[in-house]
Order: C-alpha cells, then sequence, then structure tokens
C-alpha cells in the first residue's frame, strides 16, 4: 500500500508539471459547466411555458367563475353569461381550453432526455382528445438532429475521451521516453507501477466526474438533504461508466503497442461504442421492427375527424348509446347530442389505433433489449433519463394522466350536455379545483 501511494503521490506530480493534464482537465471542465448551464437553461425556459399556460388558465377561469355571477337583465352580459354557464360553450368560441402539464423532475437539467421531443405541456378542451394530442409539431428538427449538450451529454460522450487521452501512453510513453529499463531496474515490479499510474488517472476522472456532478446539483438548486439516494445513484452510474472506460484502456496498454497506435485504437473502440454501434442498431432496429408510422395515424385521424360532419345523428347516436348508456334518452336528432357523441365515437376509434401503435413500440423496445449491451453509451443514456424521469415511460406516464384529466371533464361535461343542464356556480369550482 505505501508502493502504491508513493507512485501516485510522484506520478501526479509528473503530470500536473504538464500543461496538457491541466489542458484536458479545463476543456472537460468548462463542457461540463456549459452542459449544467444549457440543461438549466431548457428546463427554466419549459418551466416558463408551463407557468404562463397555467396562469392564462386561471385568469381565464376566473372571468367564467365572475360572468357566471352577472346579472342577465342586462343584455351586454348575457353573452359572457352564456359563455360561463353553457357546457357546449357560445358562439364559435365553443370551448375553455384546459391545459396539463408535465412537471420536470429535480434532476431533469441534468440529463433532458426527451424533454425536449415531447410537449410538457397539452392544452385540450371536451372535444376529441386524440386529434388535440396528436396533430401538433413535436419539435423543432434542427434540435432533433443536433440533440442538446447537458451534463449527461458530457458524461457519455466527453468522459471516454479524457480516460483514451490519459491512459494511451501509460506504457509506451516510458517506452518511448527512454524511461522503461529504468522502471524494470526497480525492486517493485512494473506491473504495479503501471496499475498505481492507472489508478491515478483513474482517480483524476473520477475526481472529475464527482466535482461537475455536485456543481450540478448545487446549481440546479438540488438539496442534498432530500435527494442524497439520487445523488448517490448517479454517482454509480457515471463512475461505473468511467471504470469500464479505463478497463478498455487497460486491454489496449497490455498489448504495449506505440502510443499513437494505442491513441488510435482508443479512439476507435470510442467511436464503435458511442456512434457506430448505436447507429447500426437503429439500422438493426428499422429492417427488423420498423419505427410506426405516426404522420400516418395523424393523416388518419384528421380524415375521420372531417368525415364526422358527414354521418348522420341516428347513425352516431345509435352507435354512442350503448356503450354510454348513462346518457341515453332516446333521442337522436339533437345536434349538440351528436356533436359531442361524434367525438367519443372518434377518440374511440383512435385507441384501436393508438394501442397498436403502441404495440409496434414495445415489440421494438423489446428488441432493442436483447441488443442494447452492445451499446454502452445508449444504456448509461438511458439509466440517467429514468433517473431523470426525461426518459419515454416518463411520458407515456403522462399521456396517461391526460387521458384520465380528459376523461373526467367528459364525464362532468356530458352530464349536462345531453341532460340540457347548465353549469352552476358549484360545478365550476368544482372545475377550477381540479386546474
Amino acid at each position: 500500500m505505501k508502493t502504491i501511494l508513493h507512485i501516485l503521490f510522484f506520478e501526479w506530480k509528473t503530470l500536473w508539471r504538464s500543461n496538457t493534464l491541466k489542458v484536458l482537465l479545463l476543456v472537460v471542465f468548462g463542457a461540463g459547466i456549459y452542459g449544467i448551464y444549457f440543461g438549466k437553461f431548457e428546463i427554466d425556459k419549459q418551466e416558463d411555458r408551463i407557468s404562463q399556460v397555467q396562469k392564462y388558465e386561471r385568469q381565464q377561469f376566473d372571468s367564467l367563475l365572475v360572468w357566471a355571477k352577472l346579472d342577465t337583465s342586462i343584455i351586454n352580459n348575457k353573452e359572457k353569461y352564456q359563455k360561463a354557464v353553457s357546457p357546449t360553450g357560445f358562439g364559435w368560441s365553443k370551448h375553455f381550453t384546459y391545459y396539463l402539464t408535465h412537471e420536470s423532475s429535480a434532476t431533469a437539467g441534468l440529463c433532458l432526455g426527451q424533454r425536449d421531443l415531447f410537449p410538457v405541456y397539452y392544452g385540450f378542451n371536451v372535444t376529441d382528445l386524440a386529434r388535440q394530442v396528436n396533430t401538433g409539431e413535436l419539435a423543432n428538427p434542427m434540435k432533433l438532429l443536433t440533440g442538446n449538450f447537458d451534463l449527461s451529454y458530457v458524461f457519455v460522450f466527453l468522459f471516454p475521451l479524457l480516460v483514451v487521452a490519459l491512459f494511451y501512453n501509460l506504457y509506451a510513453g516510458e517506452k518511448e521516453g527512454g524511461t522503461l529499463s529504468l522502471l524494470q531496474s526497480q525492486s517493485t515490479s512494473l506491473r504495479t507501477i503501471l496499475f498505481g499510474k492507472g489508478l491515478l488517472r483513474l482517480l483524476i476522472v473520477w475526481g472529475l466526474a464527482t466535482i461537475l456532478l455536485i456543481l450540478g446539483f448545487l446549481l440546479q438548486g438540488i438539496a442534498f438533504g432530500a435527494t442524497g439516494q439520487l445523488f448517490l445513484r448517479w454517482s454509480l452510474i457515471v463512475l461505473g461508466y468511467c471504470l469500464i472506460w479505463t478497463i478498455l484502456m487497460g486491454v489496449i496498454v497490455w498489448f504495449r503497442q506505440r502510443s499513437a497506435l494505442s491513441a488510435m485504437l482508443g479512439l476507435g473502440v470510442w467511436l464503435i461504442f458511442t456512434l457506430i454501434t448505436p447507429a447500426m442498431l437503429n439500422l438493426f432496429l428499422l429492417a427488423n421492427e420498423p419505427l410506426p408510422n405516426r404522420s400516418q395515424m395523424i393523416h388518419t385521424l384528421r380524415t375521420m375527424n372531417d368525415q364526422n360532419w358527414e354521418h348522420p345523428k341516428s347513425y352516431v347516436l345509435d352507435k354512442f348509446y350503448p356503450d354510454n348508456p348513462q346518457f341515453n334518452d332516446g333521442d337522436t336528432t339533437d345536434f349538440y347530442k351528436w356533436y359531442y357523441a361524434s367525438f367519443t365515437l372518434l377518440d374511440k376509434e383512435a385507441k384501436v389505433m393508438n394501442d397498436e401503435f403502441e404495440k409496434q413500440i414495445k415489440k421494438r423496445n423489446s428488441l432493442i433489449e436483447k441488443w442494447e449491451w452492445l451499446a454502452p453509451a445508449a444504456i448509461v443514456h438511458e439509466k440517467l433519463s429514468e433517473l431523470s424521469s426525461t426518459d419515454r415511460d416518463s411520458h407515456l406516464a403522462f399521456m396517461k394522466d391526460v387521458r384520465a384529466y380528459h376523461q373526467g371533464l367528459k364525464d362532468l361535461y356530458y352530464a349536462r350536455i345531453f341532460s340540457g343542464d347548465q353549469f352552476t356556480i358549484k360545478d365550476l369550482q368544482t372545475l377550477k379545483k381540479q386546474l
């Protein structure tokens, strides 16, 4: 143990005299700080949009509560009163828009995951949900092409390069510098010396990763007391990932090749595991489990919505009533009953398509799980996304909440629409509590 400590001490002095190490650490540290800043900037921007729509929603609903108490003996008050108490709306501005937001987790800014791909809030009314949540643009195409430079990106893609830069000349540097024979003449074995030199380099990488993680948590405003376990899990994943790359470089060094060749081999391994393998895996998936055509589903939904206006009232309501017997009063001529029943049927048909879409996605994910071990970078990013609740499963859970929320609104609205009743102040107060 004493020998290892001596090796660590003198190797640190040797490395620190070199400006190369300082530049490497400064570049990676700077990239990490930028990743932290960019992730926080993106999350703050999303939360600002969420705050704006929530404020707008409250303001609009407060107006409805005021309008519902207006004196309708005054002509100018009648339109506002009808907008407030009528479940079918008034005029062409028919429906109040409700918003459901996908709140960010504590570490979402450290790993944006797919929060840049999926919407962080949905605005919808009591008509068909499928068309409202599926017909918008998912994201900026340029963002989808380039991705986001957050802290997880630094850990997954840049830290392996730091490991390569620190380890490629671990053995060859001594040989090419003419000091190898001197090391071999020492009482300590060459293997022990190389182990000590490699251990110091690993500790440097781990130290920088830990510093960036601590800064990431602090600058994101994450309390360590409440998220100590979360920090530990982040640390284990990141430090374990760095250890894997250290072992890979150790294998390359073990072949005792020239430093230039070792560096090229290290960069080759980095290209294979971070870029080439994920790309090849994606091509394999496309060939065996093609990605469902979402554009076709959206087009179908739009076509179905247009066709709704062509169906006779009796045709729509005869299909609607068996599934919704609580609303069945035998009336197949009322416009509003036909109008809202048609949207329910549209959602029912869209659910069949969406279930098939999700089934294909699950089959694709099952295939990914069999081969993802070939792309360790993708595995690490996926695990960090899961910890940050920015993965696809988190979005699917959010969509489940959206559907449940929309169904709750429909139950309240449809009960009034099919009975011909208006909203009471109590009904509006109940709706406001759900905002």
